[in-house]
């Protein structure tokens, strides 16, 4: 029998079941095609990193919002999911940090760099009262190796960031003169860190004698001409100002 004879109905009938198999395979190649395409897009990343945050998958979420937010930078929703990711490893690295620095203080409550890094912790957790008295025993224990050392400028330094972080200004300019009256290694930095906090203080004539001594001591710092052509500009001494502008200019410092 021919071909043709042999297939007779039974044979249409195969033959359209081929057709359709073929069809269909056919129509599964272009899904895969098109979940290939898919995978290019900033929504199926997106969809990726919400299905990988609710299995817990923090980083993998995270890698997942940040690829979706190459294709698409301008989308609010992938931003806010990318900020709550890292703040949700940041509370994590912080809640472990914290356990490690309680151990520390356990064996060692002298430990200042371990309230340091205490405090810092409980400010990430938003412990605010906590991470505050943390400072407060720094301060302690400063006084302690100060009453011991007055003359220690590294100290007296310390005490003054840790001061201005607490926004007890004018306490920590005078652990900044301290520092300059002992005349160490840490004077110019000392006399910089004042300019800055007399500014704050709305101190402006002072603290452009703070900084005109740090500029003594570093003339070639940038940073400081520009910190200087602020204060100036500030009091209303504009030519002055661009001159300080400039000079921070051509010594590299970008504004």
């Amino acid at each position: 029998a021919t071909l043709k004879e042999s297939l007779g109905m039974n044979g249409k009938s195969k033959m359209r079941a081929w057709t359709g198999v073929a069809m269909v395979l056919a129509i599964l190649s272009m899904l895969c095609m098109a979940s290939v395409a898919q995978e290019k897009t900033a929504s199926y990343w997106a969809v990726q990193g919400d299905d990988l945050l609710r299995k817990g998958s923090i980083n993998e979420a995270l890698e997942a919002y940040e690829k979706s937010l190459q294709l698409d930078s301008e989308n609010e929703s992938l931003l806010l999911g990318v900020a709550t990711m890292h703040h949700i490893l940041q509370v994590q690295a912080a809640t472990k940090a914290l356990g490690i620095v309680e151990k520390k203080l356990e064996k060692n409550p002298q430990d200042m760099n371990a309230w340091s890094s205490r405090g810092v912790a409980l400010t990430n957790l938003g412990r605010d009262d906590e991470a505050l008295k943390s400072r407060e025993k720094i301060l302690e224990l400063l006084d302690q190796s100060l009453e011991k050392d007055p003359t220690n400028s590294t100290s007296w330094m310390a005490k003054a960031e840790i001061l201005a972080g607490m926004d007890r200004l004018d306490e920590a300019v005078q652990a900044c003169d301290k520092v300059i009256e002992i005349n160490s290694s840490w004077v110019g930095y000392a006399a910089e860190t004042k300019g800055y906090l007399l500014e704050g203080l709305g101190r402006n004539e002072d603290a452009l004698q703070a900084y005109d001594m740090a500029i003594e001591l570093n003339p070639e710092k940038g940073g400081l001409w520009y910190s200087k052509g602020g204060v100036l500009k500030t009091l209303g001494r504009n030519s002055e100002a661009d001159e300080a502008f400039a000079k921070a200019k051509d010594l590299g410092y970008q504004f």
